[in-house]
């Protein structure tokens, strides 16, 4: 089952329950029968993995059990934390409930290896359980053990190549390709010019074969709960590909565009259009959309804004572009930045696209289909 249409039916199930969540309660923990707690350092390592977990870890605040180091980095340190709590903790771990799987020593740190899974899942449900395996580390930070992401541990002994602005760092088997990583920095100096953005800020871009490989970085053991091939943390000025290789232009977008709470549409619609995704083009994308779009005349443009319709077929990465390549194509570069402007609120976005086209708002869905049906062939 996608993970889309799961968490809508997901989010019903928790809502349904949530005036009886108000924290994490201590039975939601289980330890599975190799977790020896009679070893002192093990015991301690639960306890502060178990009051990370009661501790709102979906919120970003300086978080007394997570160590220093990499809280000086950011204050939003746990890298599992967008993925993972797609819904309130409380909620979320009151339904996959924790049961802690191994707590292992490895060199100077612990791996604490948790699932979160449901007890009772049943239909769709089942499909989607569990949510997910974490895997991260505990660290000892002046006498206490202190959680730690995985990805510095994993990555100490990975390569590293500075192109440009981009440092690439990658595993031992994978061969660097000097070419693409070329292109990929002229890519995000060529964006730049040609929308005259502030310029970029260095990034790191962590190379890794598949999606799996890369939700490890991510301290995940089992990568479902929010599976994707590409993350770009903006304010980490970090990059992380499961696609194996130097250039993700999808991704470069999100790194290099100027910073503001822009709508989702339109920030994922634009790095669409420039970089494409799902490794195809936005014209193969928008084809697609085009062709189950013609096959039901009542869907409509906010069935898509609102992820009711088409989340199957990519249809807010192509919605997003092909309004992107209409833009375009009606007002130039000055069109284009004038969406790149529109904030998370969908009463503005339908707004400021009337006003860029020229349309009034009760033609916005017709101007919809027959911009993106262009691209279906006859």
């Amino acid at each position: 089952m996608n993970p889309l249409n799961f968490l809508t039916l997901l989010t019903l199930l928790l809502l349904s329950s949530s005036s009886s969540l108000c924290q994490v309660s201590s039975k939601s923990f289980t330890l599975h029968a190799r977790v020896d707690t009679s070893r002192a350092e093990v015991k301690e390592v639960v306890e502060l993995w178990m009051n990370y977990l009661s501790s709102k870890p979906d919120s970003v605040y300086d978080n007394p059990y997570w160590n220093e180091e990499e809280k000086r980095k950011t204050i939003d340190c746990d890298l599992s934390r967008p993925y993972l709590y797609q819904f309130p903790a409380e909620q979320l771990l009151e339904y996959y409930k924790p049961t802690i799987l191994s707590v292992e020593k490895e060199g100077e740190y612990y791996a604490i290896r948790t699932l979160f899974a449901a007890d009772n899942a049943e239909g769709e449900y089942r499909k989607s359980n569990p949510w997910a395996i974490t895997l991260l580390y505990a660290t000892k930070e002046n006498g206490e053990w202190k959680l730690k992401n995985a990805l510095p541990v994993i990555t100490k002994k990975w390569s590293e190549a500075r192109i440009g602005k981009i440092t690439f760092v990658y595993p031992p088997h994978h061969v660097f390709d000097e070419r693409q990583a070329h292109k990929a920095n002229d890519f995000c100096n060529n964006i730049i010019e040609e929308y005259g953005f502030a310029d970029w800020e260095p990034f790191e871009f962590y190379i890794t074969e598949n999606a799996d490989e890369m939700g490890r970085l991510l301290n995940f053991d089992f990568f479902y709960a929010g599976y994707t091939t590409g993350v770009g943390q903006s304010g980490r000025r970090v990059l992380l590909s499961g696609l194996g290789s130097e250039y993700y232009p999808h991704e470069f977008i999100h790194l290099i565009l100027p910073k503001f709470k822009r709508h989702y549409l339109i920030e994922e619609g634009f790095a669409t259009w420039k970089g494409g995704a799902a490794n195809q083009s936005f014209e193969e994308l928008a084809k697609k959309l085009a062709i189950e779009v013609a096959k039901d005349e009542a869907v409509k443009f906010e069935q898509v804004l609102n992820n009711q319709w088409g989340w199957q077929f990519s249809a807010i990465y192509a919605t997003g572009a092909v309004l992107f390549q209409a833009a375009y194509e009606h007002g130039g570069v000055q069109a284009v930045k004038q969406l790149l402007e529109i904030p998370q609120n969908n009463n503005q976005l339908k707004a400021i696209l009337c006003s860029t086209f020229n349309i009034p708002s009760n033609e916005l869905d017709n101007f919809w289909r027959k911009e993106l049906l262009k691209y279906k062939e006859d």
